[in-house]
């Protein structure tokens, strides 16, 4: 009997740790076909690949644990996330727009966008009928602002009400920007939720917290490389830590707050710009083209570095930078004086430390 139970055991392990899961779904008939994509969102490993025929695919797989998923069909833009359990039957219907996956947890996971889509559609028909009747934007906002919260309490209560399991960690990975600003207040979040660190999104996010962390006033900069305007190689410690205050902007040539900036630094440039100041432009998540067009539309003239999409050191991420304009102010030993610096108060900082 001792033996037996020990084999019992040992199947039953055996079972817990790789159990089968199943994916069909339907796509439209120009996917007819076209490949279908399955990637891990833990370790993004490409884990499955299936071909649409009669327009359906399938994929069939084991997982010892709850795996959030991505299915791609065609193309990068159309694709849609799963749930998948051990033992998961999940459909993926893309003949829909937005795709509809069912199955276990996603079934909770549509009644929650579901609810949110429709308190969404309330909200906007309320906007647009108070901007019909010439509301004030401080009005609208008194509106809107209890109708967003509401919203964002949905995401907070599927939060709270999925801890242990994948569909809690996958809400969180849609809203931790918002929701958590800190890397203190996301640290303490996924610490409740058991999936959290499976959703490859979220690590990321964490670890753009920690390079912002690490690039906060007082510490020394972050180098790395671009071109110059004639294609040479250029890198920030050409100019960062020779002896000299630099403004450093971080920009692109379709970001309007971007644009908006522009005027400033070009007035601080021409005001200081010398042996003790300068301002350097690094142009982040653009074309080159474009880049080079706005140089002369904008009339900027202080030195650029260029980062194209696919340079190997990726210069916001190292700075984890999520938006732009992001404009920091260089000390001429290279630590950094200050970060998130705009308008009065970026021109009142820069006078200040040339006095």
């Amino acid at each position: 009997m001792r033996i037996l139970s020990i084999f019992v055991l040992s199947a039953l392990a055996l079972t817990a740790a790789a159990q089968k899961y199943t994916i069909t779904g339907t796509a439209d008939s120009k996917y007819e076909g076209k490949n279908v994509y399955l990637i891990n969102q833990d370790t993004w490993v490409y884990t499955d690949t299936a071909v649409v025929a009669d327009g359906v695919f399938k994929f069939d797989g084991a997982v010892e644990d709850q795996a959030l998923f991505e299915i791609n069909v065609g193309n990068k833009r159309n694709r849609a996330y799963a749930i998948v359990e051990p033992g998961a039957v999940v459909t993926v219907d893309f003949t829909q727009r937005p795709p509809v996956v069912a199955g276990g947890l996603n079934d909770k996971f549509a009644a929650l966008e579901k609810e949110v889509a429709e308190k969404g559609n309330v909200l906007n028909a309320k906007l647009q009928q108070l901007q019909a009747e010439g509301k004030s934007r401080e009005e609208i906002a008194a509106v809107a602002e209890p109708e967003i919260e509401a919203i964002y309490a949905l995401y907070r209560k599927a939060i709270d009400d999925n801890k242990d399991n994948m569909l809690g960690a996958y809400v969180f990975s849609m809203v931790a920007p918002q929701f958590f600003p800190s890397l203190e207040s996301l640290e303490a979040a996924m610490a409740e939720v058991k999936y959290a660190g499976k959703v490859r999104t979220l690590v990321l996010e964490r670890e753009s917290y920690l390079k912002a962390a690490a690039t906060q006033a007082g510490k020394m900069f972050v180098d790395f490389g671009g071109f110059a305007l004639d294609g040479t190689a250029s890198r920030l410690s050409d100019y960062v830590g020779k002896g000299k205050y630099v403004l450093v902007d971080f920009w692109a040539s379709w970001c309007g707050p971007c644009k908006g900036e522009i005027p400033n630094l070009i007035e601080l440039q021409n005001r200081f710009g010398g042996e003790k100041f300068t301002v350097l432009g690094v142009n982040v998540w653009d074309e080159e083209d474009k880049f080079k067009a706005a140089l002369t539309q904008e009339g900027i003239t202080y030195p650029q570095i260029y980062i194209p999409r696919d340079n190997k050191d990726n210069a916001t991420d190292m700075y984890g930078i999520k938006g732009i304009p992001q404009i920091i102010l260089f000390a001429p030993d290279g630590t950094i004086v200050q970060r998130d610096l705009r308008g009065v108060a970026m021109k009142a900082l820069v006078e200040e430390k040339m006095k």
